[in-house]
């Protein structure tokens, strides 16, 4: 491989509802947002003298589903990208397929691969000519670690090829339970480099031999805290370029006020860990609005004036933390993951009507 390609995953193209309108063309704004960010990355591989672009997975983000108002301006972006002298390879992951595993009927994006210069890979390939694999989602570890050593023992310059899969990697996000698949174990493969999709968060391990690619964007409340964007990668090195799209940021108590215009501008804000009386909450709203928030969610403790004594006491334990502790009181193998879902589902909800 003598040029640069670059590297995009996770970009879950879906009708967002929190914190999106509809653009002149009739187009979800947050989907807009992440197209805008894939053809973005096209420009970049041909600015840095390449013509390919490699997806890791999940470029959509409804399972077993594919919404017309998505699908079409996600194909038409991949035709101007295309049209642009891009060329296109991508992995299932598992948001794009239906059932457990990648099939080639199963998968969202298979009918893409019928636009020229576009590749969908639903088994192990090998691009022999650019010096890279590609490993679709698979469902289970033992099988990936499967296919990992077969495409290392059938090739005779393992040391040489980059290798793209759609996988978690313990110690990449923040509070995510481990599973089992390490850094480390990935690199003793072998190949040059291993790259991942999967988990909303980049980060380069194993002395450069192991990274996790990170999403496009952020997409929900789990994304507090983590880089998006997608990779440039040359022979030699691998140039991260970090996403334009708005972030989910937290506001807290312990935030010093000082922060709070850098943080927030241009950015959706969440404010937590606060207990607030309802004429506060809108004097915040209001002011983070100002401070150029692109939108506002406030999750936090009502104080309630009692109408017999003058003193404030704070409401009930908010709803978020009692759904918590529901799930904690379950004792649900992959409880963080749950909590971190339902959080998403709750200021989704108040994002629109708090």
């Amino acid at each position: 491989m003598d040029q640069p390609y670059g590297l995009m995953s996770d970009q879950h193209c879906h009708d967002w509802s929190a914190f999106s309108t509809v653009d002149a063309d009739g187009v979800n704004s947050r989907l807009r947002i992440i197209l805008n960010e894939m053809e973005r990355a096209a420009a970049e591989v041909k600015a840095a003298g390449g013509n390919l672009l490699v997806f890791g997975g999940d470029l959509f983000h409804q399972r077993g589903s594919l919404n017309p108002e998505v699908f079409n301006p996600t194909h038409q972006c991949l035709k101007r990208i295309l049209a642009s002298g891009v060329e296109i390879v991508a992995i299932p992951g598992n948001h794009d397929n239906k059932s457990k595993d990648t099939t080639e009927l199963g998968n969202a994006i298979q009918t893409i691969g019928a636009l020229p210069n576009f590749g969908v890979a639903t088994k192990t390939t090998l691009l022999q000519d650019v010096s890279i694999a590609l490993v679709p989602w698979r469902a289970s570890l033992d099988q990936l670690r499967v296919d990992l050593a077969e495409l290392r023992d059938s090739v005779s310059d393992a040391d040489e090829l980059d290798v793209v899969i759609h996988a978690g990697i313990d110690g990449v996000l923040t509070g995510v339970p481990e599973h089992g698949l390490t850094a480390d174990e990935l690199a003793k493969y072998g190949f040059k480099r291993i790259f991942a999709g999967h988990y909303h968060n980049h980060k380069v391990m194993a002395g450069g031999k192991v990274t996790s690619i990170g999403a496009a964007t952020h997409q929900t409340w789990s994304d507090v805290g983590t880089k998006a964007g997608f990779l440039i990668v040359h022979p030699d090195r691998i140039d991260y370029r970090a996403s334009h799209a708005p972030n989910f940021v937290d506001i807290t108590g312990d935030t010093d006020p000082d922060d709070i215009p850098l943080i927030v501008d241009g950015n959706y804000a969440r404010v937590r860990g606060m207990k607030l009386a309802d004429s506060e909450v809108k004097e915040l709203r209001e002011e983070l609005q100002t401070l150029g928030a692109r939108g506002v969610s406030i999750q936090v403790a009502r104080e309630v004036v009692s109408a017999r004594a003058a003193s404030s006491a704070p409401s009930a334990i908010s709803l978020e933390a009692s759904v918590a502790k529901y799930v904690d009181d379950l004792g649900a193998d992959e409880a963080a993951i749950i909590k971190s879902q339902c959080a998403d589902i709750l200021a989704e909800v108040q994002s629109i009507t708090v």
